[in-house]
């Protein structure tokens, strides 16, 4: 946008929140009283908008470009033009009628809209992009790094990554030298612990189903400790990660891979983790959906939106105890989420509250799941109370009510690739019909016959079906399967593929 068209917008925005913030100040029996007598005041907060926010530079950063930096320039400038106005008006009439919270109010509704609206702009803007990043045509695969050191260098490098390589390069998060950093972002990419802790990173980023590829340390050599140059050497070698320096790269400092020749050369060759994302992307088109149907997917999408919101609301109270049920249960963080493969195999993050303890000891030693699970934990499970913070997936459109569920990548074979053409779901034919307790191939023929044969009909089913699930528990449904395999014919005879971890679904 041009600076004028961004300045509109936002004085805009600030006289809509003042007209809000009038009808709060209990002018609303009297609105149009309450408007004439504080014509003055509002003509001249808005004039001290306009060129405070001029001055101050707030047209210059794009919507889809702001940061938490921003949005504190935003907070400034908002309280010094409702300063000057006040000053003006004090001067023109002695504030006469105006209440003392009105500006208050009228300030905190100001940033309030000028920082959603900027927010949301932003959201779209990445989602747009993620999309595109993600479109099943254009063929990129996509490879996971790590980032080590908080400088100048590595913002450099974040912003070089989201400029010329979004489509190809992932960042799971960034370490730093420094402890205190931990739990900060930068670049809107998180700050996961310090170097010493990069074992127990990558051990929770792969529970999380995240695998990374590579670590490029953005930090100069003599600034890390003998201790996390020994971490990074032993990642390296005990691993298939690729280890780079970018001061290497750069030409400043002798390899660091003199050190550890096992891997200098090293690439990644395997196909586990989201590397696998590559080859399951591409769907043929005659694999895909009946697209003349297009009506159906675009009312279910607005079922969903409309669906989802309406259950968060009303069962807020329900999310709240369940909420409260885990934190005495298992501990904070009560939330759980998980990488998983959506639509057309965009990865998206998959909520849960937590009903598991954490899956590494105090020694980093791997605790068994039977250890980890809590009797409450099962009960929620039973009963699929842990899966209510999915409905925040189905609002956003990452999933829909009824699809196929989404697997771990590790999970997810190309030979199945087609049930990833629609969204995923919260339920789906193959729950319905078995759900944890048939394996995993028969879960892939189920989603894709579904994929197939989606009605509105079939999903009335599936959710009368689902209740019954709920209560009574997985019954498999061995007719089901073989009349999936049976309508979608041989090209359904797929390699073997691992079955799933207990409590995939």
């Amino acid at each position: 946008m041009r600076r004028s068209i961004l300045i509109s917008a936002d004085v805009a925005l600030v006289a809509l929140a003042t007209v809000i913030a009038v009808l709060f100040r209990a002018y609303f029996d009297t609105f149009h009283e309450g408007l004439k007598a504080l014509a003055p005041y509002m003509f001249i907060s808005l004039g001290c908008a306009s060129v405070v926010f001029y001055i101050g530079g707030l047209d210059r950063t794009p919507w889809r470009y702001s940061s938490a930096a921003d949005h504190f320039q935003i907070t400034i400038l908002t309280v010094l033009a409702i300063v000057l106005g006040l000053v003006l008006t004090f001067a023109v009439n002695r504030l006469e009628g105006i209440a003392r919270s009105l500006p208050v109010l009228q300030g905190g509704l100001i940033i309030s809209a000028l920082v959603f609206v900027r927010g949301a702009a932003r959201c779209w803007y990445v989602r747009q992009a993620s999309n595109s990043d993600n479109d099943p045509q254009n063929g990129y695969s996509h490879e996971t790094v790590l980032v080590v050191g908080v400088n100048r260098l590595s913002e450099l490098f974040l912003v070089s990554l989201q400029e010329f390589a979004s489509q190809q390069v992932r960042v799971a998060g960034v370490l730093t030298e420094e402890p205190r950093m931990r739990g900060r972002a930068i670049q809107q990419k998180p700050i996961l612990g310090t170097v010493e802790d990069l074992q127990e990173v990558l051990q929770s980023l792969e529970v999380h189903g995240v695998t990374v590829d590579k670590i490029v340390v953005a930090a100069p050599r003599d600034r890390l400790t003998p201790r996390a140059l020994e971490t990074l050497l032993d990642v390296a070698k005990a691993s298939e990660i690729v280890v780079h320096f970018l001061s290497e790269r750069l030409g400043f400092e002798h390899s660091f891979h003199e050190r550890a020749s096992a891997f200098s050369g090293r690439e990644r060759n395997s196909f586990h983790g989201q590397r696998a994302l590559a080859l399951i992307s591409i769907v043929d088109d005659a694999d895909r959906p009946n697209l003349t149907a297009k009506s159906f997917w675009l009312v279910k999408r607005v079922v969903d939106i409309f669906g989802a919101a309406f259950l968060m609301v009303t069962l807020a109270p329900v999310g709240l105890l369940v909420g409260l049920i885990v934190a005495l249960d298992v501990g904070f963080p009560v939330l759980f989420w998980q990488q998983r493969p959506g639509l057309n195999g965009r990865p998206f993050k998959l909520y849960k509250f937590r009903t598991m303890g954490a899956p590494y000891d105090r020694d980093l030693q791997r605790v068994p799941d039977e250890q980890r699970s809590s009797a409450v934990g099962g009960i929620l499970r039973r009963f699929r109370l842990d899966e209510l913070p999915q409905l925040y997936n189905v609002l956003v459109g990452d999933m829909s009510f009824v699809g196929p569920r989404p697997l771990l990548p590790r999970d997810q074979s190309p030979e199945y690739a087609n049930r990833l053409s629609v969204r995923p779901g919260i339920t789906g034919w193959a729950q319905v019909n078995g759900g944890r307790i048939i394996s995993l191939s028969e879960k892939c023929v189920l989603d894709i016959w579904y994929v197939q044969n989606a009605s509105f009909a079939l999903d009335l089913r599936i959710v009368l079906r689902t209740v019954g699930m709920v209560l009574f528990g997985d019954r498999a449904n061995v007719e089901a399967v073989h009349q999936a395999r049976y309508e979608l014919g041989p090209s359904l005879n797929a390699v073997p593929v691992a079955e799933s971890v207990p409590g995939t679904f």
